[in-house]
Order: structure tokens, then C-alpha cells, then sequence
């Protein structure tokens, strides 16, 4: 029963957080959905920064803390900016990664107010143009209420469902890996363990160049010792499938991730197995696209990152042999085995530094044993 109504909390806390419209430096809904979702946990406490990046930390004193573990997770989406709009027309810019040959004609668009969670109008793709053939702006029509400038449309598609064991959205990248974040701190908040420090940091403008995570580097709020996990949904590959499990990512196309981090996420995936048979996890290279553990690699900090394996990645889906706007879709099983293993690691405070030393166990282990072999069977003289 325990567990049954974990799954649901841990549901519920996506439903809240998909169903906030955004896009990219347009992440106000979003951002406001987690402020509440914190001031209704006395455990939890914020900060923001000079950028608008979120900072939510439990215990009260975990911003004092010298090496907290950092969850991080990006709050905008590809969508498009709303330059001009007509009584009949808006012209859109798309800010984000998307192919142009998805965007046909016809396809529909939602258009939405800043800080506003209900749309105000509807409309349709008559026009898209790109460069290097990604998209970068389209003319929409306004088929019902308005397009205001200053606003931002994203595809006409569910904001949440439930649909053979896929969650199914407009935006599971990245508002998924941030639910498993505030799952997390939910758990915690719950639970009150002690000698645990954890952060959630929730980034801006991650889909024009990790903009947010580069300024909250520079604003140099996350201390050195700080142990970051970038929160993902990447792209589903044959090697790393839905329904295999979260992934403990190595590695994006940028960098390899810190390895003694990403061994410690590794064995906090066989601990869980230990009890629970079934529990299943990836460990991979997802080298189809960079993510913000490259930046905070770059920087020096030990970071790694869990990823879920995405279906319709940025929305792009293929019908046979057409290309077209698809809502995104990761597996409930990948969700809650990735705040599943959260949790654990959260939980496990300084031990974390425990599972980061058994590869370097077992090789002074096997230095002892080689020297003493080696020792006690030279080679034999020519």
C-alpha cells in the first residue's frame, strides 16, 4: 500500500508540473508552480539568483553546507516567441531544437500569455523557415481567441496522460526531470532524515546553450565540494531502450562525466536491486546531444547525470515515413526507477562517499594481490 501511494504522490507531483505551460526564458509558471510546491514544506528553502534560476534545498540549513548533493533540472522547452500577431496572423521565432521537415503545414499551435496558465488562442502552421535545417520561425494563423506579442506558443498538444504505461505530454524534456527533483524533496520534507543536505537548482534557457546553468556557475552559489546530478530525458536509443530502466549516464556528446560519481550512482542501482529483484536500471553513453553535466564538469565540480529514455524527443515523431509533431512519452517504470534511486542516494548523506571508493577498493585490492604475484613469479631469465 506504501508503495502504491508513493506512485501516485510521485504522479500527481508530474501532472502538477507538466501542466505549466513554458518555453524557453518564458519559465514563469513553472517557476511560481515550484516556489508553492516549497512553501507548502516547512523542511524546504529557497533562493534564487541573479539569472532567475531556483534553488530549493532541505534541510533549512542545507544552503550551509559544503558539499551538498545538487539535483539539477531545466525548466524550459522548445517553443516559439510571439513577435507580431494580427487580427488573423502571428509571427513566431522557435527557440529550441527542432528539424524544420517536422513542422508541416497545418500543424497546430497554442498560444499562451506570460505567466498565464490558460491559452488565449489557437492556431495553425502556415508558414515555417529555418536554418540549416532546423526550425527557426513560422507565420500562424489565429484561428480562435488571440496571439499577444511578448507571449509564446507551444505545439497543440496534451499537457498530461496516462496512455499504456507511457507518460504522455507536450513536454516531459525537462519538467519530468524536474518532478523527479521535487519528488525528492517531497520525500525528504516527508521523512526529515538527518545528516542529508540536497539541493534542486532549476535552470532557465537550457535549450539555446545551457544559459542557465553557465550563470549559475558564474554566480558561484554551489559550493566546490558539491556533488551535481544533471536530471535528463534524452533520447531513447536501441541501446538504451523505454522500459529498461533510468539510466546512469557516463557521458553526453560533449564530456564524460565525473567516474567515481557515476559509480556511486551505479552501485546506489544495485543496492535497490538487492531488495528489490525487479528494480531495473541503464548505465550509458547518451552521446546524441550535450547536457548541463558538461557544464558543471567543465567547472570543475564531481558531476553526473540520470537520464530517461525520451520517445518523440523535442516533440519531432515519425507517422511510416512522415516526419511531424508528436507529444513526448517516457515510461511511468523509467520515472519512478529514477526518483526511486534519487531518493536512496539522497538518503545516504556522507555514505555516498562509500560507493564513490569501491572501484578504488578493488584496485588497490588487486595492487596488493598483483604485487605479490608478481613478485613470486618473475619471469624467467633468457
Amino acid at each position: 500500500m506504501a508503495q502504491k501511494d508513493a506512485l501516485k504522490r510521485w504522479l500527481a507531483i508530474a501532472r502538477e508540473l507538466l501542466e505549466c505551460p513554458t518555453a524557453t526564458l518564458m519559465e514563469e509558471l513553472p517557476l511560481r508552480h515550484i516556489l508553492e510546491f516549497a512553501d507548502q514544506r516547512p523542511a524546504l528553502r529557497v533562493r534564487r539568483d541573479r539569472s532567475g534560476n531556483l534553488y530549493v534545498g532541505y534541510p533549512a540549513s542545507a544552503f550551509k553546507s559544503p558539499e551538498p548533493l545538487v539535483l539539477v533540472a531545466h525548466l524550459d522547452h522548445p517553443g516559439f516567441w510571439i513577435e507580431e500577431a494580427k487580427s488573423c496572423t502571428a509571427r513566431l521565432r522557435f527557440r529550441g531544437g527542432v528539424m524544420l521537415d517536422h513542422a508541416a503545414v497545418g500543424t497546430r499551435v497554442r498560444f499562451f500569455r506570460r505567466g498565464w496558465s490558460k491559452a488565449t488562442g489557437r492556431g495553425r502552421i502556415l508558414r515555417a523557415k529555418g536554418e540549416n535545417g532546423r526550425l527557426r520561425y513560422a507565420t500562424a494563423t489565429v484561428d480562435s481567441g488571440t496571439a499577444e506579442p511578448g507571449g509564446f506558443a507551444m505545439w497543440d498538444l496534451p499537457a498530461f496522460s496516462l496512455r499504456n504505461g507511457k507518460i504522455v505530454t507536450r513536454c516531459c524534456d525537462d519538467l519530468l526531470g524536474a518532478a523527479a527533483a521535487l519528488c525528492v524533496l517531497d520525500e525528504l520534507a516527508r521523512t526529515r532524515p538527518k545528516g542529508v543536505a540536497v539541493w534542486a537548482l532549476f535552470t532557465r534557457a537550457e535549450e539555446v546553450g545551457f544559459y542557465g546553468a553557465l550563470m549559475a556557475v558564474k554566480d558561484r552559489k554551489i559550493p566546490k565540494n558539491a556533488r551535481v546530478i544533471s536530471l535528463e530525458c534524452s533520447k531513447a536509443l536501441p541501446h538504451a531502450p523505454q522500459d529498461g530502466g533510468v539510466i546512469v549516464r557516463v557521458g553526453d556528446s560533449a564530456s564524460l562525466f565525473d567516474a567515481t560519481f557515476s559509480e556511486a550512482l551505479r552501485q546506489t542501482g544495485l543496492r535497490i536491486q538487492k531488495h528489490d529483484p525487479a528494480f531495473r536500471f541503464q548505465r550509458r553513453l547518451m552521446d546524441g546531444g550535450a547536457c548541463e553535466g558538461t557544464v558543471f564538469c567543465s567547472a570543475g565540480f564531481r558531476a553526473s547525470g540520470l537520464a530517461l529514455p525520451l520517445g518523440n524527443y523535442h516533440n519531432q515523431a515519425v507517422s511510416g515515413i512522415r516526419k511531424k509533431i508528436g507529444p513526448e512519452r517516457v515510461a511511468i517504470g523509467d520515472y519512478i526507477g529514477e526518483v526511486r534511486l534519487l531518493i536512496e542516494l539522497a538518503k545516504l548523506g556522507r555514505g555516498i562517499e562509500k560507493l564513490e571508493s569501491v572501484t578504488r577498493k578493488m584496485l588497490a585490492e588487486r595492487s596488493r594481490a598483483a604485487a605479490k604475484e608478481i613478485r613470486r613469479m618473475p619471469l624467467l631469465e633468457e
